[in-house]
């Protein structure tokens, strides 16, 4: 029986951005791309807001009593509602064009691709079919799973402390374990519709056979990675929160609202933070869908590495 290595498919993001360090910056540029969109809205917007006091004492003490303080703001609301919906979709295409591409990135070795690996082709269509599918049955079996849990929880209600306890702790560590058995089958879908270059939910589900628990430890190593990547990326928050915030007391309204005043006047500052800080964030946010993504594309390009060349050579120009 083919199989592949946990270690090997968990270091396999680092080997990728590792090889193609500027991909993996434009892969986070495409992804950070709809949120620039936001915050590009946002600056007029708040700025718009201090400018009428929006902040002052009285209104923030307003808004905290449910009242309508900003009804002349309504129309700048709005157009800050428009974009922020926009950004939702084009979020959503960026997060499936960057995994598609990280995809292609990994099964390509060291091949070099001019476009970083980025399409919108029939592949993307693939893999978001897939991902629909597979988000509409992850929410049926969850609700399921949820609801027998619940059943059987009130049915040993009846048993006294700690048993009761006990055994809906037990229930609940269940179904979230089934789950992320569940998920490390179903993550090889992916990879499998651009390996196969079909509709792969028959071929990623078969590539998975007798690979269950060995996905599952694959996922657990993948979480105490995330953990560390998420304390990098708070400690990155914080630093552009002192940089751009220069030192304001976020408690204090009247310095929030001098500060929000100003940020629409210095264009400049604001430019030159952003250019800073962007390559980074763009390193990070790449390396990210990185992370969850290049592990099973790698498991699948392992366990499917004894099939015909000429079923799995992706064309990469």
């Amino acid at each position: 029986m083919k199989k592949f290595s946990i270690l090997s498919a968990a270091a396999e993001p680092f080997r990728l951005v590792g090889r193609r360090p500027l991909a993996t910056i434009v892969w986070g540029l495409v992804m950070l791309a709809p949120s620039l969109i936001v915050l590009a809205a946002m600056v007029p917007f708040f700025s718009e807001l201090a400018a009428s006091g929006a902040f002052s004492p009285e209104a923030m003490a307003a808004a905290e009593s449910d009242e309508m303080p900003f009804g002349n703001d309504m129309a700048t609301m709005m157009q800050f509602q428009i974009w922020s919906n926009l950004a939702q979709l084009l979020g959503m295409l960026s997060v499936l064009v960057v995994t598609a591409a990280i995809i292609r990135g990994v099964f390509a070795g060291r091949k070099g691709d001019k476009a970083f690996f980025l399409r919108i082709g029939m592949a993307e269509l693939q893999v978001a079919v897939v991902g629909v599918a597979i988000f509409i049955g992850v929410c049926f079996i969850t609700l399921i799973a949820i609801l027998l849990a619940v059943g059987i929880g009130f049915a040993v209600w009846q048993l006294g402390d700690p048993w009761r306890w006990l055994v809906c702790i037990g229930l609940g560590i269940a179904v979230f374990a089934g789950l992320i058995l569940l998920w490390g089958r179903l993550s090889l879908l992916a990879p499998a519709c651009i390996h196969y270059k079909t509709f792969a939910f028959e071929e990623g589900w078969k590539l998975g056979r007798g690979k269950t628990w060995s996905l599952f430890g694959l996922w657990l190593v993948l979480f105490l990675i995330a953990m560390l990547v998420g304390i990098a990326f708070m400690m990155l928050f914080m630093i552009v929160v002192f940089a751009v915030g220069g030192g304001v007391q976020l408690t204090d309204p009247e310095a929030v609202e001098a500060w929000f005043e100003g940020l629409g006047r210095q264009p400049a500052l604001i430019a030159v933070i952003a250019v800073v800080l962007l390559i980074p964030f763009a390193w990070l946010q790449g390396f990210s869908q990185a992370l969850f993504t290049a592990p099973f594309a790698h498991v699948v390009k392992a366990l499917a590495a004894d099939e015909e060349p000429a079923a799995v050579v992706e064309e990469f120009h």
